[in-house]
């Protein structure tokens, strides 16, 4: 639905955003460029600084660290305004918001983008932390010395985001190829039938390729769990002795008062990202009921509210319904791997070049050129092919995000761009 442009409100309408992570930011560069002048926007994190966690899969391997950027900087930048604190509450009916340090917040329009609490899944396993990544190190230390022979990647069952775990059992068979004369044993345990089935049969197939590869052996369709110190039960396969078992987290919904949630704590909401029964409340990313939990759809999903929050403050854009696509780049070592796939299709891709511009870790319409902008990217893809290997050109940031559909032939409001 086309909406008809007003003239700014003298007085902008006030947009509380809950998080300060990837949808949060996602949101509050999308509102900037969708409605200038019309909101005004706090931001409530309880840190000060935005990291690109899922970039910390590569610390254990010395690789780098996840890297950061100020979100006061980013709110100066952007007209914004960062209060370090946490939403506690919400009280929907006097549109306002209970904050931990005591204080209550009023909105216009409240967007939670907390993502997910966190927590180890098997008190006998070592837990894969983003802020403490570097406590894989002593796995991959032990294997390359000799100290260890065989480490078991597992996913637990529940809600959680398995791809990270396909890129440390990845990464660790490419540095330990050669630490062996007689190899290590390397498991990928999982609920997943397929090799990060998510994506579909073709990008499932392709990952699956790349453990058959690495001498990683899969074990799918399995409900784990870890008894004892080595111990990874396996249901009817039986159990399997490793020396090491490196576990993700299970994921829990944001515990905050006020929200309509589910048994793991998940807010609901529609299909266009409302939570039901409370006006002006919307909830984007992790945070959600939304099954899968991943960075770029929380951007996809942190766009389409932007979008009709812009329109009914009279912005020119158009609403359409969110089209979601569902993509990752398989951090994988030697050769980086971009899977791809539009949420409830059955089609996907897989191809070890860019399936799109930049090729961020996090695809996103926002997020992902600005952080390149500030230097925040992934390691640049192994081996480009000739077609689309980058030309350095080098412009101003603001130029590139004003004429970015343009220079790119994309509509203003395609979501998938």
């Amino acid at each position: 639905m086309s909406q008809t442009p007003r003239d700014p409100a003298p007085d902008p309408h006030h947009v509380v955003i809950a998080g300060g992570g990837i949808a949060a930011l996602e949101l509050v560069l999308a509102l900037h460029d969708l409605a200038p002048g019309r909101v005004r926007v706090t931001l409530v994190s309880p840190s000060p600084t935005f990291s690109l966690r899922p970039l910390s899969v590569m610390v254990p391997f010395g690789r780098g660290v996840a890297p950061t950027a100020s979100l006061q900087d980013v709110l100066s930048a952007h007209g914004g305004v960062l209060r370090q604190d946490t939403v506690e509450a919400v009280d929907a009916a006097r549109h306002v918001v209970r904050c931990g340090g005591g204080d209550e917040l009023a909105y216009d329009t409240l967007v939670l983008a907390t993502g997910a609490r966190t927590a180890p899944a098997f008190d006998r396993a070592l837990t894969f932390d983003p802020f403490d990544a570097d406590a894989l190190s002593g796995v991959v230390a032990d294997l390359e010395q000799g100290y260890s022979r065989s480490v078991a990647f597992v996913v637990p069952a529940g809600v959680t985001w398995p791809l990270p775990l396909y890129e440390l059992a990845l990464m660790t068979a490419e540095r330990v190829a050669n630490a062996s004369p007689e190899g290590v044993g390397l498991h990928v345990v999982t609920p997943e039938a397929r090799p990060l089935a998510v994506f579909g049969h073709e990008a499932s197939d392709a990952v699956a390729e790349l453990l058959r590869a690495a001498g990683i052996t899969f074990h799918g369709s399995v409900s784990p769990d870890v008894p004892r110190a080595g111990h990874v039960e396996l249901g009817i396969e039986g159990e399997l002795v490793v020396d090491s078992i490196v576990a993700l987290s299970r994921m829990r919904g944001p515990g905050v008062a006020g929200l309509p949630v589910d048994d793991e704590g998940f807010v609901a909401v529609d299909a266009e990202g409302h939570v039901p029964g409370l006006p002006d409340v919307w909830a984007v990313g992790d945070a959600t009921q939304q099954p899968i939990k991943q960075g770029g759809l929380a951007c996809q999903q942190a766009d389409a509210v932007a979008v009709r929050l812009a329109a009914a403050l009279g912005a020119d854009v158009t609403v359409e319904p969110p089209l979601l696509e569902l993509r990752g780049r398989l951090l994988a070592g030697r050769e980086d791997r971009f899977l791809r796939r539009p949420v409830g299709t059955a089609s996907s891709e897989s191809d070890a070049h860019p399936l799109w511009w930049p090729p961020a870790k996090v695809a996103s319409r926002y997020l992902a050129p600005y952080l390149e902008g500030l230097g925040v990217v992934a390691p640049a893809p192994r081996e480009p092919a000739p077609e689309t290997r980058p030309v350095a050109v080098h412009v101003p940031i603001d130029w590139a995000h004003a004429h970015r559909n343009d220079v790119l032939g994309l509509s203003s409001l395609d979501p998938l761009d």
